[in-house]
């Protein structure tokens, strides 16, 4: 039975996925070859959006599972240090809105930008959430400070703020 009905969700997943990139209502302009460039960029931007926002979930919900181990009289004593990776998932909504305006008049550069920043900041996000989380441990075991913890999970970081930088480097 469910060997069945996975096979229907992704028939209809690759039908959809088809209807999807040949149809011009999807793309919403017509079917043309001068046209796949700001296609090609709003699928990237929303792709890479996306990535950001699953790395900030991913990230969140490594360092969440630490933060509720430690139970309920430490939760709101390290809710900061937990709450970190969300922030990657921000910036890629700042790249997407950034860009809106430039899908027609540059769109391979829009493409570029939201690829290599949507990377970025899933990775980011998810090893952040990672040092975050052996943050949060080391705090509860009495072996580290909160400060300690927000400064190791701020590296990670960094490389989130210098792929958003990029994004408005890039030409």
């Amino acid at each position: 039975m469910m060997r069945t009905k996975g096979k229907w969700v992704m028939g209809a997943f690759a039908a959809f996925l088809v209807m999807g990139l040949v149809s011009p209502a999807f793309a919403q302009m017509a079917a043309t070859t001068a046209d796949w460039g700001p296609l090609i960029a709003k699928i990237s931007v929303g792709l890479g959006m996306s990535f950001g926002l699953a790395g900030s979930a991913v990230g969140l919900s490594i360092a969440f599972q630490a933060l509720l181990g430690g139970g309920s009289e430490n939760f709101f004593k390290n809710i900061a240090v937990a709450m970190m990776p969300s922030s990657q998932g921000i910036y890629a909504i700042v790249v997407f809105f950034s860009n809106m305006e430039a899908f027609d008049s540059d769109p391979y550069t829009v493409a570029g930008r939201g690829a290599t920043a949507g990377l970025a900041f899933f990775f980011s996000a998810w090893f952040q959430g990672t040092v975050c989380a052996a943050g949060i441990r080391s705090i509860l075991e009495g072996r580290n400070t909160i400060a300690n913890a927000l400064v190791s999970a701020a590296m990670p970081e960094t490389y989130a703020v210098f792929a958003l930088v990029m994004t408005f480097i890039m030409k």
